[in-house]
């Protein structure tokens, strides 16, 4: 019986935490400054990308991703090169696209001092995976199937560093 109150609570819990995120109203991307106060957002967005599937919300999804969007584009200490594999894995389904370049992102700023490529790749590549497998609405892709078994074999990692183009 504690188990179960434990699984609803934990459920709601993350139902409310992905509802949560609210895009800034009004934001405006000028100096290097104005885009570091918006990293909290940022992260906050990938989070939310990640755990809500694509069919929910569809106008708030939509101001997700222009605000994750206009933020990368700009933002002048990261930068996610969308190289060739990245989209070939968001050709059948190009949501994912947006799962890869929020999580970099993320991955970028809570690394601020150890940041590393191969591993801000590799981690946004296991959130495409992740959502990939457990998104209801996805296409079957067979590039995505192949980072899947990479990152099963322990091989993605290696592959990011000596197939992907770093």
């Amino acid at each position: 019986m504690n188990r179960i109150i434990f699984l609803l609570l934990l459920c709601y819990g993350l139902k409310a935490s992905a509802q949560s995120f609210e895009v800034p109203k009004n934001y405006f991307f000028s100096k290097q400054t104005n885009y570091a106060q918006y990293e909290a957002d940022i992260i906050k967005a990938a989070d939310w990308l990640q755990r809500t599937p694509w069919n929910a919300e569809p106008e708030k999804r939509e101001a997700v991703i222009q605000f994750l969007l206009k933020w990368t584009q700009g933002v002048p200490y990261i930068t996610v090169e969308l190289k060739q594999p990245i989209m070939d894995i968001s050709d059948v389904n190009p949501q994912l696209g947006f799962i890869y370049m929020g999580q970099y992102c993320k991955y970028a700023i809570e690394h601020k001092a150890d940041f590393n490529p191969i591993k801000a790749t590799t981690y946004a590549l296991r959130a495409v995976a992740a959502k990939y497998k457990a998104e209801p609405a996805r296409k079957t892709d067979d590039d995505v199937q192949q980072i899947i078994a990479l990152d099963e074999k322990g091989e993605l990692e290696a592959w990011v560093a000596n197939d992907f183009g770093h």
